[in-house]
């Protein structure tokens, strides 16, 4: 048979001779790598057209939202960038003027304006900007003038009267100012004093008075200026339970809030003379009221486990004699100061999309909601859609112009002041 077996010595030179293949080509591509090797040439990503970079979001933009225009320009004023998500509803058409669906809003300040109300006309707003630190007239088109050159830096609250253009303006470090645009004139009043309201002449204030001792707090009257002061009911240490709102009849100038027993408390109504009216069962817990121009009628907003301690609001009489006649419910998920009256018998209310299950405890968790807007009858109770803004707000302060044409709105989110139709 023959033999295959290769001498040891033959196999050694072919493994030697395979190992030096290998390491020499392995060495020749090292030097080609090294020293010969051309330039890299990198692929970029598809280049886009001007109509495709148009399209792309703003840094601090999100996809699908729209930046607004910028308003009027105020010399010394600056308007910041905002971001707004358009209304979810694409298929519907958006209406200049409301009419139960998408509509139009017109930006009459884009800059920070958290307080607002309507100037002695009734159809333009005055308006405080916290940039500037300067109180602002602004009509319906976004026209802004000074009210006046003097700033007013940091202001905490301010309670507006309207009809005489003066507004008492409370700061962190407890002093209180009311200032009078009509006259430019300012006056101090005592640092003690919070919570202040005006009476329907605006002549009086009624406030507050929060001494350091507790045996010395009381519910108080003044002139507006702060002359002629009387102490109306003693507040101790409930001043929590109690709110200052002069009703426009001006027959009631505070209300205090009782806890009674399961879903109810019940509303004591004080009078400028220390009267005391008809209370007032109330369905739930943390009451919000507002009177209607003519003091006959008041919408409170209280929540309880019925609603999933969603606010609900109500409407009833308000005349002493008369506190809790008609007394309905309207059918909206909403806290009263989201409301606000174009007369006696109208009102318009903004309306989450969504109410948090609790946000009656917790209002902050509606803080993010977006808002649509409810048209209703005080004497009915009835209620009905008029508006979904085209951009999604959470709105914080509303006012209708005397005409009737037109609903301002303040943002939540951004403090900024918009206008929606109305006819």
């Amino acid at each position: 048979m023959p033999n295959f077996n290769l001498p040891i010595l033959t196999l050694k030179k072919i493994l030697m001779v395979i190992g030096f293949i290998l390491i020499t080509g392995a060495l020749a591509f090292a030097i080609y790598y090294l020293f010969f090797r051309g330039p890299v040439i990198e692929v970029g990503p598809e280049e886009l057209t001007p109509e495709e970079l148009s399209d792309l979001p703003l840094s601090g933009e999100r996809k699908g939202e729209e930046t607004g225009p910028t308003g009027p320009e105020v010399p010394g004023v600056t308007e910041s960038l905002i971001t707004r998500r358009p209304a979810n509803i694409p298929t519907e058409t958006t209406t200049e003027t409301a009419a139960g669906g998408v509509t139009s809003i017109t930006d009459l300040d884009l800059s920070i304006t958290p307080f607002m109300s309507l100037d002695a006309s009734g159809n333009n707003l005055m308006s405080y900007n916290s940039d500037t630190d300067q109180f602002y007239r602004i009509d319906g088109n976004g026209k802004k003038t000074l009210l006046s050159e003097r700033r007013f830096p940091e202001v905490k609250n301010i309670t507006w009267a309207e009809n005489s253009e003066k507004a008492i303006m409370e700061f962190p470090d407890g002093t209180n100012v009311l200032y009078n645009f009509q006259t430019q004139t300012q006056t101090t009043l005592p640092a003690n004093w919070t919570d202040f309201d005006f009476s329907s002449t605006e002549s009086q204030i009624a406030f507050k008075d929060m001494d350091a001792n507790v045996d010395k707090r009381f519910i108080g009257t003044s002139s507006a200026d702060g002359s002629g002061q009387k102490y109306v009911e003693f507040l101790g240490n409930k001043d929590n339970k109690v709110k200052v709102n002069w009703s426009p009849n001006n027959q009631i100038i505070a209300t205090y809030e009782k806890a009674t027993s399961g879903e109810f408390n019940t509303l004591y109504f004080i009078g400028p003379n220390n009267e005391n009216y008809r209370s007032l069962d109330v369905n739930g817990f943390g009451v919000q009221l507002q009177f209607n121009p003519d003091g006959d009628k008041m919408v409170y907003s209280a929540h309880n486990s019925v609603s999933e301690n969603k606010p609900q609001l109500y409407v009833t009489d308000a005349s002493p004699d008369a506190i809790g006649y008609n007394h309905k419910k309207i059918n909206l998920n909403t806290w009263a100061d989201k409301c606000t009256f174009a007369n006696a018998s109208t009102m318009y209310c903004a309306v989450p999309k969504i109410m948090p299950e609790g946000a009656g405890w917790f209002p902050e968790l509606a803080d993010n909601e977006p808002d649509n807007i409810y048209k209703v009858d005080v004497n009915t109770g009835a209620t009905s859609f008029i508006a979904e803004p085209e951009f999604e707000y959470t709105i914080n302060q509303m006012q209708v112009s005397q005409d009737g044409s037109s609903l301002f709105f303040t943002d939540k989110q951004t403090n900024t002041v918009h206008k929606i139709k109305l006819k």
